[in-house]
């Protein structure tokens, strides 16, 4: 008989669990609930701030990251709230002093590929880690929300994308409390899904042109996923909620349990550290057992991006459209900085996911023309 596991893909599972995620984020949930209508700001054409700037004066975007900061603060435990509170305010990737000297940076490279934790043929030495001079590349609330072509991304795009993960887990956690009476730690939930995309400000730096730099992967997933894992195991976070947060991008069942166990690993040797030891993985490959239900409740609330990836696209390809022909953007324009500056401001005063719901209604074209000539004016 076939091991239901081995067919148990990411793919099938989000096909099966998308709808209840969805319907799970429309709860009603006191304290996570999202001020919708926030208020949009104008700008003219010809000064539209940059991405840092922009992120701290949008309304929506510090309604987000406030929302964040709150659910921090709900977490029972004092301890476990104030490391993620203070990393939420102050997301300085602190591992990465290890990496300061010359050849530190070859070394754990090195060790990555001989353990099959880095594709040399698509990772570069170069381009492991994202450049850092010590200091914070930029705050929490002014990152994407991802890679400039993903999900929410705009100036404060982490925020709202946060922001949403939060308020769709701590739905599927009222549910499955309420409904079935699991006993499931609504600390752990919290933390990891804050802390999920934490170095999010590092891998997605602001660049000249006002795109984002572009990621690279570590142990077959998005680098910020192992150095967000990496931070809090550096940290000293407890094994539960790393375990959790790990979980975020794959649910530990069949054969991605060794793909969990891949991330642990590739982040405990960045950290500098033994992740068998820590107790985060076993010496097999797999991750301590029984395994907890949180982190599948993180890898369910974390899956916004399958409605906000192809609704930031499909916002992007309208907005050229608009640049192009209410602001006579030239092609050259189109392809560089000052388009990159138009999206953002959009973006970051409405969210793709607005615009692309306009585009879903009768006249969506032009309520999104009139929506963006409320917010730059020509």
């Amino acid at each position: 008989m076939t091991n239901l596991n081995d067919k148990f893909s990411r793919r099938k599972f989000l096909q099966m669990t998308a709808g209840a995620a969805i319907g799970a984020a429309m709860l009603n949930v006191p304290g996570l609930s999202f001020a919708a209508g926030a208020k949009v700001k104008a700008a003219a054409y010809n000064n539209l701030p940059d991405a840092v700037e922009l992120a701290a004066k949008s309304e929506l975007v510090q309604l987000s990251y406030n929302k964040i900061k709150d659910a921090a603060q709900s977490i029972q435990n004092p301890t476990l709230a104030k490391m993620t509170l203070d990393i939420i305010k102050n997301p300085v990737p602190t591992f990465m002093q290890n990496y300061q000297l010359p050849g530190s940076k070859r070394a754990v490279y090195n060790k990555l590929a001989a353990a099959g934790l880095v594709d040399t043929a698509k990772t570069s030495l170069d381009n492991f880690l994202p450049p850092y001079n010590g200091g914070l590349p930029q705050p929490f609330y002014s990152a994407p929300g991802s890679g400039y072509a993903s999900h929410h991304a705009y100036p404060g795009g982490l925020a709202t994308h946060t922001a949403a993960n939060l308020q769709i887990s701590e739905g599927i956690y009222n549910t499955y409390t309420g409904l079935f009476n699991s006993s499931i730690s609504r600390d752990i939930i919290i933390s990891a899904q804050a802390l999920h995309d934490l170095a999010k400000p590092l891998v997605f730096q602001w660049q000249k042109d006002q795109s984002s730099l572009t990621e690279y992967q570590i142990a077959g997933t998005g680098a910020h996923h192992i150095l967000s894992l990496a931070e809090v195991i550096y940290r000293g976070f407890p094994p539960e909620e790393i375990v959790a947060q790990a979980c975020a991008h794959t649910i530990p069942a069949g054969k991605d349990e060794q793909v969990v166990a891949g991330y642990l690993k590739a982040a405990a040797i960045i950290a500098g550290k033994d992740a068998e030891k820590l107790g985060l993985v076993n010496s097999n490959d797999t991750i301590p057992t029984p395994h907890k239900q949180e982190g599948y409740i993180v890898s369910l609330g974390d899956h916004d991006f399958v409605l906000s990836g192809p609704a930031c696209q499909k916002s992007v390809a309208i907005l050229k459209e608009i640049a192009a022909k209410d602001y006579g953007m030239t092609k050259a324009e189109l392809a560089g900085e000052h388009f990159n500056c138009f999206r953002n401001y959009v973006g970051a005063q409405y969210s793709m996911m607005y615009i692309d719901s306009l585009a879903s209604t009768n006249n969506g074209m032009d309520k999104i023309r009139q929506a963006v000539k409320s917010v730059i004016v020509k």
